[in-house]
């Protein structure tokens, strides 16, 4: 079980000491152990004895005594065949194990788990069709979570989730005996609701994530428990594993699976299946029709829970597949091809903007905006870039990266029923660059006046459009805030402190102006303390991008840091 999280401040900005729980002697195999331990507790026992009344194998018994002859103030004794502890050990074993107040069974299916889920669901916005939301009932929430908790002990454990909007996040947030939980997902609409959420002194750390792009550095290793609903398509259960399996901390780490299928679709079932086994993974445990769902009736509402473990076995490397899902226009088996004629009219497009010596430059989304860092763009190049497939997030995130003064894209339609009601300041895509980033960016449709295509020409085709976007001209203009746009990939905390550093003095309202700036270090507490204030909490490789888009708003909103309290010159 991994022991250091990412950070030690939690987002919601509540004290860590709050949320810090004990962790679990075996790691998430506590659960399995307990009867051996409960056993030895209670007098001398063969190793046969130890095996017969847990179910762990030989193996791994013999494990857990080595483990416990290894404390040389408290021994373990072996009286012929049968082993015994010392009245030292026992006492601990006690209260390590708390074995005598056994954790009471069932409590993710108390009444008041499923009201407080409901209540936090009330936020959430209409299922998106397009990203396969399909809604867990608040009963099946429950039942996956004490499936997995009946199986498995995360006191002190990092727990991982992949895919937020069935609120598993939360509830084990607000149970408290993770160390750590994380929820990554590529609607920033959920991340929205699940970052605004009180979990109490629990710790929930919100993360945008395109499982096509790839896992964001901080979550590498990370995981000792991760659960997952992806979609019920081979590759997106391809994709999803690929992503789960990088964040795993180790070989006694495990990822829950949620997948269902219709009791005629066998052969999909085995080839969705299938990828389980190409990555690299076995199947430990499994519980039959443990998660409903509202709607989903092609699976008859139902879903089984599959417990999968890393093996020693390589998965099978493959680049996710653009297409994912099982509707919309990023479904697995949609026999569309995209239209290239808007990708050839940008193209020209920006070969026309390029200055002179320059090009256009065509540059997929993996590329820009996955976490191996930014391309360098060609001098004088104009980035082509197809967002066809922009589940929303990718537009803006694309835009605070780009390091360039102009760039062609080729975008969807904009869909206006992406989210009814909502404030258009809250939502992603276009809606979201004109409330945040008019004061960095432009866009305009090819064939506006100056543009560079004129209304007659074809740029456009049907459920596509190509845009031209400008950086707002500030050559000249003074460092007033940190310049966040345009760096997309750096660290937030990062960036606050160079430009901390760069300061003539105190750069808060009151500030002399006169004093000498802040050390590295000063600028670092300085920057820590600002963005926990907008509730974020930057993890080391953390990327801007990273960040889910209210927080970003936040930020951008409010990019400089205040400094509370006068610098110590000796920090």
């Amino acid at each position: 079980m991994s022991t250091e999280p990412p950070s030690d401040q939690p987002e919601n900005g509540t004290s860590t000491d709050a949320a810090a729980t004990t962790g679990a002697p075996a790691g998430l195999a506590t659960v399995a152990l307990r009867p051996a331990i409960r056993r030895l507790v209670e007098g001398p026992a063969t190793v046969g004895e130890l095996v017969a009344c847990s179910g762990v194998s030989r193996r791994g018994i013999e494990a857990l005594l080595a483990t416990l002859g290894t404390n040389p103030e408290a021994t373990l004794v072996e009286q012929g065949e049968r082993w015994a502890v010392s009245e030292a050990l026992r006492n601990q074993l006690i209260a390590a194990w708390d074995l005598a107040s056994p954790p009471p069974a069932g409590r993710f299916l108390e009444p008041a788990v499923g009201g407080q889920l409901a209540r936090w669901a009330e936020s959430l916005g209409r299922p998106r069709r397009e990203l396969d939301h399909r809604p867990a009932t608040p009963d099946g929430v429950a039942a996956r979570l004490d499936a997995i908790d009946s199986h498995l002990d995360v006191r002190g454990a990092n727990v991982l989730v992949l895919g937020g909007r069935d609120l598993d996040a939360l509830v084990l947030a607000a149970d408290g005996r993770a160390r750590q939980v994380a929820v990554l997902d590529v609607d920033d609409a959920t991340l929205a609701v699940l970052g605004a959420a009180d979990t109490g002194p629990g710790q929930l750390l919100t993360r945008w994530c395109d499982v096509r792009l790839g896992l964001p550095s901080p979550w590498a290793g990370w995981a000792d428990l991760v659960l997952t609903d992806p979609p019920y398509t081979p590759e997106g259960m391809a994709a999803f594993l690929a992503i789960a399996r990088q964040a795993l901390s180790g070989p006694e780490s495990r990822i829950a699976v949620s997948y269902g299928y219709g009791e005629t679709r066998a052969t999909l079932g085995w080839q969705v299946q299938r990828e389980m086994i190409r990555a690299g993974l076995a199947l430990t445990a499994l519980w039959p029709g443990a998660v409903t769902y509202v709607g989903a009736e092609a699976i008859g509402g139902r879903a089984d829970l599959y417990l999968l473990a890393p093996t020693g076995r390589d998965p099978v490397h493959h680049e996710a597949a653009n297409r994912l899902y099982t509707q919309g226009s990023a479904a697995a088996r949609s026999a569309s091809e995209p239209d290239p004629a808007p990708l050839d009219a940008a193209i020209a497009l920006a070969g026309s903007l390029a200055p002179e010596g320059g090009e256009a430059q065509v540059i997929g989304v993996r590329r820009l905006l996955s976490p191996g860092g930014a391309p360098k763009l060609r001098s004088g190049a104009v980035p082509v870039v197809d967002l066809r497939d922009d589940p929303g997030g990718w537009l803006p995130r694309l835009l605070l990266a780009l390091p360039c003064p102009s760039a062609v894209l080729v975008v969807d339609l904009e869909r206006s029923d992406r989210r009814p009601g909502a404030d258009p300041a809250a939502v992603d895509g276009r809606a979201w660059v004109r409330h945040h980033l008019a004061a960095h960016w432009t866009l305009d449709p090819a064939n506006a006046p100056g543009a560079g295509i004129g209304a007659g020409d074809e740029a456009n085709s049907v459920g596509a459009e190509v845009l031209v976007a400008r950086r707002v001209e500030t050559a000249g203009a003074p460092a007033a805030a940190p310049m966040l746009v345009g760096r997309g990939h750096a660290n937030p905390r990062n960036v606050l402190a160079e430009w901390l550093t760069a300061q003539p003095g105190d750069p808060s309202p009151g500030g002399d102006g006169a004093a000498t700036p802040p050390t590295r270090r000063q600028a670092r507490a300085l920057a820590e303390a600002h963005l926990a204030q907008l509730r974020v909490a930057p993890q080391p490789g953390d990327a801007l991008i990273d960040l889910p888009l209210d927080r970003l708003a936040a930020l951008l909103a409010s990019p400089i840091p205040q400094s509370g309290a006068t610098l110590n010159p000796g920090g």
